[in-house]
């Protein structure tokens, strides 16, 4: 039976949605225990999607229809948000950053989320949002001081959608932990750890660190994307077919993350791979020739002002200044 308690609603269902939405039905449907690892607290087991466009709507349709038909989804087009929030405790904020103004500012939206008991039970509001900080989406909700809205800032990146993210959990700030009226329970931040974990790992994270994450943990597949187009045209051009080159790079990448996640340093890794006048340690030598750290480095602190920027509604692209 669906109550608030048990239900989720995810507004804006975009690929990130869908993805979170495959981690959590699939986890429902496939294990007899629907709980966090670290603690026990329950899971969802209904949940509520909502989109903005028809196309999208139907598509979700078609890929969740075995759910639909037992009731533990729904899906609703975006007009239907404040029924969606209504009947949900726990909201993931998973729209485009551009479209947060206007949903939020919707009173219907707003209202359903700020209700004082015993009008609506307290809520808890995850923002997938880049950009967004905790005290810019309470700002731009000024919840009355009676009512109980619960925020928190999650950050999982795109693979996600194969259930390999690493999502970042803020840490509430002492500030708001100090406040009564927005203290986290240590329960619900357990709850936002369990549902992103259906989708990968998870690690918590400072709030004044989260601009840094969005870079390391968001921005890294695509540079690694472009390090690995950089490998594949390297073989092409020395004979090795593109398809080759790609199943090659690809299953070294998984190897050597295998490696690091197992706890193998980096160095040492760079190390057991070398050896006096080898092939290995000539690549290497052009790498460090054309300053590779020091660009990937760079690269790194350039979105990361990116990224602060964007928190102040500032879009700032190669122009930050920070070497």
């Amino acid at each position: 039976m669906s109550t608030p308690e048990n239900t989720l609603a995810i507004l804006g269902c975009g690929k990130m949605g869908i993805a979170i939405l495959n981690g959590l039905l699939n986890t429902s449907t496939t294990e007899t225990t629907t709980t966090t690892t670290t603690t026990n607290t329950p899971l969802p087991t209904h949940f509520i999607a909502t989109v903005r466009s028809p196309s999208s709507l139907t598509t979700l349709q078609s890929q969740f229809q075995s759910h639909l038909t037992t009731s533990s989804l729904t899906i609703h087009p975006s007009t239907h948000n404040h029924a969606a929030i209504t009947s949900a405790s726990t909201i993931i904020l998973a729209c485009d950053p551009t479209d947060i103004p206007s949903l939020l500012n919707d009173p219907s939206t707003r209202s359903a989320l700020c209700s004082p008991p015993p009008t609506s039970s307290p809520k808890l509001l995850i923002s997938i949002a880049a950009g967004w900080t905790v005290s810019s989406l309470r700002n731009l909700l000024s919840p009355p001081q009676e009512s109980i809205l619960y925020i928190l800032r999650a950050l999982p990146n795109i693979c996600a959608t194969i259930s390999q993210s690493i999502t970042a959990i803020e840490l509430p700030s002492e500030e708001v932990q100090l406040n009564a009226s927005t203290r986290v329970p240590r329960a619900l931040i357990s709850l936002t750890e369990g549902i992103f974990s259906r989708i990968g790992r998870t690690v918590q994270v400072r709030a004044d660190q989260m601009d840094t994450f969005t870079v390391l943990g968001g921005s890294t597949p695509a540079f690694i994307a472009v390090f690995v187009e950089a490998l594949m045209d390297g073989g092409v051009a020395m004979g090795l077919g593109r398809e080759e080159a790609r199943m090659t790079v690809a299953q070294v990448l998984r190897g050597t993350g295998d490696l690091l996640l197992g706890g193998e340093h980096p160095a040492l890794l760079k190390e057991r791979g070398t050896s006096p006048g080898g092939c290995t340690m000539g690549g290497l030598c052009v790498l460090e020739e054309g300053g590779f750290r020091g660009l990937v480095g760079r690269a790194v602190r350039e979105g990361v002002c990116v990224a602060e920027g964007m928190g102040r509604g500032v879009g700032l692209v190669n122009g930050t200044g920070r070497k």
